[in-house]
């Protein structure tokens, strides 16, 4: 019986993912016999979406009548609404005042939360983990990321600069021949893309197929620079990225990682591109994530399920160079 036809995209990517496997293991990083985590199927629930139901409210109004409190609002409605009744008409005991004041405070301290907060100007970039946010924080969004400052750009997978190194990055999306264990993994820089786009398809920005080779400058330069000063780079996974390491939404912030050896190599494209390999930083905390039993592992690349590995610190009330 004939094998299994593999593409010539298909396997080059085996070869690279190889090339990258050989490397880790001549860094001491993983064993010969090491496996990639297998992803977790997790089946999610349906969302549950609540009936919209436009409704016009003027201000409340409340009157003190005899020590009791009285609220009466008017409403304008277009659908249907349960209609309000006072504390007074409902049978219950008034609340004081101290207990409307309390009321009032919670609620514009959790439309704080919801307000704009712009992102502080003038910060120093710093390396090593920001202090309020430990391994395991969890952010809704990179803007939130930007504002705590443990990753500042909204859009770039890559922060640094060409003299001190890189600060941070962000495995989201990435390559498909890059490999990740959890405690280390290999990434692909960032450039070689047309990000004008083309007249059919202007704003094809940071998406297009590479078509040049990449060049050691910019967030490359920066992860270069790192593999000399050997200082710590903070790392946080994307809902994007294809690892059983991802959280299930946003991003999380796992630790620092250090940069351990880089080098130039033929991508998927044909077009060069830099690899790199970063593994953790040992005396800080524990990962966020939680291996499946060791008879789960495989080595599968067909699984596209994530594992639920997104325990950690929710900021979801509160923090430049190419994306991945």
């Amino acid at each position: 019986m004939a094998g299994r036809y593999i593409s010539p995209y298909e396997e080059k990517r085996l070869k690279n993912m190889e090339e990258n496997r050989r490397i880790l293991e001549s860094l001491g990083l993983v064993g010969p016999d090491s496996v990639k985590p297998k992803r977790v199927v997790k089946k999610k629930a349906p969302l549950k979406r609540k009936k919209t139901i436009r409704v016009h409210t003027p201000a409340k109004k409340v009157i003190l009548t005899d020590g009791l409190v009285d609220e009466q609002v008017d409403t304008d409605q277009d659908g249907f609404t349960p209609t309000r009744r006072s504390a007074r008409l409902r049978g219950k005991a008034a609340p004081s005042l101290q207990d409307l004041s309390t009321e009032v405070d919670e609620e514009l301290e959790a439309e704080s939360y919801t307000r704009y907060k712009p992102v502080p100007k003038d910060r120093p970039n710093v390396f090593g983990e920001i202090p309020g946010f430990p391994v395991g924080t969890w952010f809704e969004t990179r803007m939130e990321s930007c504002r705590a400052g443990v990753h500042r750009p909204t859009v770039a997978g890559i922060h640094g600069n060409d003299y001190e190194g890189c600060y941070s990055l962000v495995l989201s999306g990435g390559y498909e021949d890059d490999l990740d264990y959890g405690e280390c993994f290999t990434y692909t820089g960032e450039g070689g893309r047309d990000l004008k786009g083309t007249k059919a398809n202007p704003k094809n920005l940071r998406t297009a197929p590479q078509s040049k080779d990449q060049t050691l400058t910019r967030g490359n330069l920066a992860l270069s620079v790192s593999v000399e000063t050997r200082r710590p780079v903070r790392v946080m996974r994307g809902y994007k990225l294809d690892s059983a390491f991802a959280p299930e939404e946003g991003y999380r912030y796992d630790g620092l990682y250090s940069v351990d050896k880089f080098w130039f190599t033929a991508g998927l494209s044909g077009f060069g591109v830099y690899k790199f390999v970063l593994s953790r930083c040992p005396d800080q905390a524990p990962p966020p994530w939680t291996l499946p039993a060791s008879g789960d592992n495989s080595d599968s690349d067909t699984d596209t399920n994530k594992a639920d590995s997104d325990s950690g610190v929710s900021m979801t009330t509160g923090t430049e160079t190419e994306a991945d």
